[in-house]
């Protein structure tokens, strides 16, 4: 997803790379999995103040979450296009509500494939 390398270096202009869309994906299944395989939770990643060890979930430390804003900025710079959390509209919104309450879309009857 990065221009980076793991070591720093730039990558290959040439070289495709996944969008932010995919980073998004990889971090939740990496909050997923230290949150529920590794029983981290969802609390950010943090030193506790009773032990002086680091708790919480890893990929929800301020480290992540500013990588994956400038991520998104540099991303966008680039020309990907940006993704909306606002892609429903209101109108869309009111066409399912009517949709969902047409009475024949309430009558309960045998399931056929």
């Amino acid at each position: 997803c990065d221009s980076k390398k793991l070591d720093g270096g730039d990558k290959d202009p040439n070289e495709m790379r996944n969008g932010y869309g995919h980073a998004q994906k990889m971090r939740a299944a990496a909050t997923f999995g230290f949150g529920r395989m590794y029983g981290k939770g969802r609390a950010p990643w943090h030193e506790s103040e009773v032990t002086g060890e680091m708790v919480g979930n890893p990929s929800v430390s301020e480290m992540v979450s500013g990588y994956m804003v400038s991520l998104r900025r540099r991303k966008v710079q680039s020309g990907e296009e940006q993704t909306s959390a606002r892609a429903i509209t209101p109108e869309l919104i009111g066409k399912l509500w009517d949709f969902n309450h047409r009475e024949e879309n309430w009558a309960i009857r045998k399931y056929a494939p």
